[in-house]
This record gives structure tokens, C-alpha cells and sequence, in this order.
């Protein structure tokens, strides 16, 4: 990467930063551009070689974090991990997003985030290939991912806008427990 993608790289996450300063002053709604640039010192010039305008800025925000969380699952060796690591390795990676998946979540904005995750579970599928996933049809395996993805994003949404949220550890045990119940009852 040059110098000057670098600044570019920069410029956009100091935007991103600034967006997220600016969702703990005021509704999403009424912010601008204008605003956003501000915040971030940089011109709204900069702002638009980088973005449209701030829902594409929300969006790029959500797609790289998806991107992140992806590429740190692709680092983990599956075969050598138990159910509950991965569950405990899903509630760590969120727990550093916290404050801004709080933010998306009190401005309504946590369904958009989805929206951009969810059709990453099929490459999450295929790039973390864990022994316990299903095998099964391409279209029975793609609703089983949305499935999942949309239970651990309803989970994700109770957990994070509890004043006092449990730790990633105590959560995957008590997801881990519910789900063993759970398997228990279905016989």
C-alpha cells in the first residue's frame, strides 16, 4: 500500500470514528455530512471520495467489521476447537464492538448491520469448515447459516444493551447450557 492510500485508509476510518462521536450526541437522522467531515477535521471533499453519503459510510463501517470478524475466524484452526470456543471466540470478537454495536442498537440502526453480515455466513460456512456444521444441500445449508446468524445477532442485541453485561466467557457458558437443554427437550 502507497502513501497515499494510506491517507485514504485513514481518512475513512477517521470518519467512521467521527460518525460514531457524532451517534452519542444526536439521532442519526439529523446528522450530515458537513458534520461527519467536521468531526473528523478533515473537508467534505474528502468525505465524498471516499463515500456517497453517510449510509454508505454506516455500510462500509458494517461490511468491515464483518470483513474483520471473517478473517479472524479463517486464523483458527477448527478442527481443533469444541463448540464452546467458538462460542466463547464470537462473544470476545463483539465484546471489542461493544460500544458501537450499542450505538447502532439504541439509534435503530443494529438490523442494517445484519443485513450486511448475513450474507457472509455462507463464506464463514465455507472458509471455517468446523466439525460440527451440517453437510447438507447448499439451500438447506444457507437457511441453517441464516438461522444461526440470526439467533447469535437476537443474542448479541439482548446482551450489549444490558447495563452490566455478562463477560464473553460467562455468556458462551450460559448459551452453551441453554443449547444443551435445549438438545435434551427435542427428543
Amino acid at each position: 500500500m502507497n502513501g497515499q492510500e494510506r491517507l485514504a485508509q485513514q481518512s475513512k476510518a477517521w470518519l467512521i470514528t467521527a460518525l460514531f462521536d457524532l451517534l452519542v450526541e444526536q439521532p442519526y437522522e439529523t446528522i450530515t455530512v458537513k458534520q461527519i467531515a467536521e468531526q473528523a477535521q478533515l473537508s467534505r471533499r474528502t468525505f465524498y471520495r471516499a463515500f456517497r453519503d453517510k449510509d454508505d459510510l454506516l455500510d462500509a463501517y458494517n461490511h468491515e467489521v464483518g470483513q474483520r470478524y471473517l478473517n479472524a475466524l479463517q486464523q483458527i484452526a477448527p478442527q481443533k476447537m469444541v463448540f464452546k470456543d467458538v462460542l466463547t471466540y464470537f462473544f470476545e470478537f463483539w465484546w471489542q464492538e461493544r460500544k458501537q454495536l450499542r450505538l447502532l442498537m439504541e439509534q435503530g440502526l443494529f438490523g442494517r448491520m445484519l443485513a450486511k453480515i448475513t450474507p457472509m455466513a455462507n463464506e464463514i460456512y465455507r472458509v471455517f469448515p468446523a466439525p460440527w456444521h451440517i453437510a447438507g444441500s447448499p439451500t438447506e445449508t444457507a437457511y441453517i447459516m441464516s438461522f444461526a446468524v440470526g439467533g447469535f445477532w437476537n443474542v448479541l442485541s439482548q446482551w450489549l444493551v444490558k447495563d452490566q453485561p455478562e463477560s464473553p466467557a460467562e455468556m458462551a457458558t450460559l448459551l452453551m447450557a441453554g443449547l444443551q437443554r435445549l438438545g435434551e427437550t427435542s427428543d
